[in-house]
């Protein structure tokens, strides 16, 4: 009988190009190669089957190929040198597998004297330290020494999983490489090149369900395909289910079919029997929240998780289409507005590893999902909404920022140029991103269309419309909310837009960062990357360049304010001009045909604002106070947590009444009586730090 090969070692990459969604790791090594075969010890980091010791033991046999192809690949089917033995090894690689063979300083410095002499017939010997997070300290110090000046043509090659374990002194004489993770859409083009070249036909959804369980790493997903292919075969989303044990997607549509109807007795049945850990049940209904609102509502193409890309169509509508008849719309996009709210419930991270902790927080869920007024507005008209239970009415809503208080003058009013009002909303809202969530603004871009060959304004508008909204896609991905101010401008060359973001650096890792994202970002694939048609500044690590960033890259946008707006200098008791106050430079954008306009991510929607500072907690505002000279000191990072303080107490304060009178009579003359008593002006409210007012 003969021995099959897996398809880890039927498909092992053979060439650089076999290497699958690591451009910057193959790039970099077969640029050595094509550069003369050049030698570097290196560090190779990323998950277990990643594919670190492939790219190893590649690059290993190019080092001492005879003849490389042309992109830095060995050719072994002609190259004695670089021939691979029965044990997939190159010749001139050895290997030690640091977990099994010791770590100890005795063991490893012992091997790496054995072998740490030139070869003979090669150009190289390599040698490979495998699961070297298991290096005792001491072993790590023993080889700097070998690493720095090893044999003549000696390399030495490592291997990790834990990165942050190696050593820093090592680490810093090492050719540091991360392998990534597949994206699950380049995951699941990995899984169907393989499927065809195994004569396999997969029905739709399942090398998705596949692509979902199996981590995005090229071994896991080849061990998954070979555990579940029959060659010759169609492969069916069942037959992946099956083998893998798979209940996920069958409980979750029954699940939101339950929060459709608004049915506590099925939801809670369903989710507190789901054989899964409280922070699995709560990822996969994030997921599946982050998904339908992307996909199904917004009309979008969104990969998030391949298990949810596995759930057909039909059963997605089937969804919306119950949440639709319950709220009484028609539309699925007017679902959006209720989807924010349940979205805005998941934002705060799961840190607690606790069961009964997160059994709560899927409890509250249900109360939110059941009993929240949704309030879709279209053309300016409310429609739809849901009765609230007494709980979610006693939510005091405070009026945001309110009606302003700083004495502003506008000498003349242009209809739609940047006035008073833009300026000082621009102001209050990157004071409350602060205030509320903690958080700077860290990333600054300009998009110019006509950098693009873009001329008319319709398809200036789109192109500038749809960078938004992937930026806002990459931001949602990650569960979290995207905050955006833009300005639109327009100088001699045609219409340009000026945003500042919050971003999760996270979400640009697979593409080398956000900047190397916007540096190639194209309109829908049709239109050549332009050189400077996307500029983008990231924000410093340290706190105060941050923090100055921030401030530099917000009040950047008010510059095209008219110079002749003047407000009170507090200071002074004299007016001065506003743009001088805010110590910004004016813009000569108002010369030009067609004015400045500003727009804000629905975060900093009135509503959202007011939404956010319910039970009395209304926020301060030091433009509104004149307070010009505190207005770019970071006073709102000591707020922020005192903000936070108040509200957990007046929510424990509000949650006792509700258990005491529940939904009775008694409760609505009890949350009254607790309102009056908490302090509605911000000033007045009790915090460990004195402000301008004090």
């Amino acid at each position: 009988m003969t021995n099959v090969p897996s398809f880890t070692d039927k498909y092992r990459p053979q060439t650089f190009g076999e290497v699958f969604g690591q451009p910057s790791a193959v790039g970099c090594l077969s640029g050595l190669i094509k550069r003369g075969q050049r030698g570097r010890n290196i560090l190779l980091h990323g998950a277990v089957g990643s594919g670190k010791t492939s790219l190893a033991r590649l690059y290993a046999r190019a080092l001492n190929c005879e003849a490389p192809e042309t992109d830095g690949s060995p050719c072994c089917d002609r190259c004695e040198s670089c021939q691979i033995g029965t044990d997939a090894k190159p010749v001139g690689f050895f290997e030690y597998n640091v977990s099994r063979d010791g770590g100890g300083v005795r063991e490893v410095r012992h091997w790496a004297h054995l072998h740490n002499h030139a070869e003979r017939d090669l150009n190289w010997r390599i040698l490979f330290f495998d699961e070297a997070q298991a290096l005792e300290p001491k072993a790590c110090d023993a080889l700097l020494a070998a690493v720095e000046q090893p044999s003549e043509r000696v390399l030495f090659f490592f291997a990790t999983t834990e990165v942050e374990r190696i050593r820093p002194a090592l680490r810093s004489r090492l050719f540091d490489l991360l392998i990534r993770p597949l994206p699950v859409a380049d995951a699941i083009t990995f899984l169907r090149k393989y499927a065809e070249a195994e004569g396999v036909d997969p029905e739709p959804g399942a090398l998705e369900l596949l692509a979902g369980l199996r981590n995005g790493y090229p071994r896991d997903l080849l061990l998954g395909l070979d555990r579940v292919c029959e060659p010759g075969t169609r492969m069916t989303v069942e037959d992946v289910r099956a083998a893998f044990d798979v209940d996920q997607t069958e409980i979750l549509l029954n699940y939101f079919l339950a929060l459709a109807d608004a049915d506590l007795a099925r939801q809670t049945d369903i989710v507190f029997g789901w054989q899964e850990s409280g922070s699995n049940r709560s990822r996969w209904i994030r997921t599946f929240l982050i998904s339908l609102y992307h996909n199904d509502i917004l009309g979008r193409r969104l990969v998030v998780d391949g298990v949810i890309e596995s759930i057909s169509e039909s059963s997605r509508t089937a969804i919306l289409d119950r949440f639709c008849r319950r709220l009484g719309i028609t539309n699925r996009g007017e679902l959006a507005s209720f989807w924010h709210q349940m979205l805005d419930f998941w934002l705060v991270s799961e840190t607690a590893v606790d069961e009964t902790a997160l059994s709560l927080r899927l409890t509250l869920f249900h109360r939110l999902v059941n009993g929240v007024v949704v309030k879709t507005t279209i053309g300016g008209k409310a429609q739809g909404s849901q009765p609230l239970t007494l709980a979610a009415a006693a939510w005091t809503v405070c009026r945001g920022f309110g009606l302003p208080r700083a004495d502003i003058r506008e000498p003349h009013t242009e209809e739609g140029f940047l006035g008073a009002a833009d300026v000082r909303r621009i102001v209050n809202c990157a004071s409350f991103l602060t205030q509320e969530y903690g958080v700077l603004f860290d990333a600054a871009f300009e998009i110019r269309p006509a950098e693009f060959g873009i001329e008319d304004t319709t398809s200036a508008l789109a192109l500038i419309e749809a960078f938004r909204d992937d930026l806002s896609t990459k931001a949602e991905a990650y569960g979290l909310r995207f905050a955006c101010l833009m300005v639109l401008e327009r100088d001699e060359y045609g219409i340009i837009a000026r945003l500042v973001t919050h971003l999760p650096r996270q979400a640009f890792a697979d593409v080398g960062g956000v900047a190397a994202w916007a540096q190639t970002w194209r309109h829908d694939g049709a239109l050549a990357a332009a050189r400077d048609g996307v500029l983008c500044k990231l924000a410093p690590e340290a706190e105060a360049p941050a923090l100055s960033f921030h401030w530099d890259a917000v009040l950047n946008l008010c510059a095209g304010l008219d110079a002749g707006v003047t407000a009170n200098d507090s200071g002074t008791g004299k007016r001065r001009s506003l743009l001088k106050l805010l110590g910004v430079h004016a813009r000569s954008t108002r010369r030009f045909r067609s004015p400045a306009q500003l727009s804000v991510s629905t975060m900093f929607f009135e509503e959202a604002i007011a939404d956010a500072c319910r039970d009395s907690l209304d926020p301060l505002s030091a433009f509104d106070d004149e307070a010009w000279t505190y207005l770019k000191t970071g006073w709102e990072r000591r707020e922020h947590p005192e903000r936070m303080a108040t509200r957990a107490d007046r929510e424990a304060e509000r949650n006792l009444v509700q258990q005491r009178y529940g939904n009775t009579p008694e409760a609505r003359t009890a949350f009254d009586e607790l309102t009056q008593r908490w302090t509605v002006d911000p000033h007045q409210r009790r915090r460990r730090w004195r402000g301008w007012w004090s």
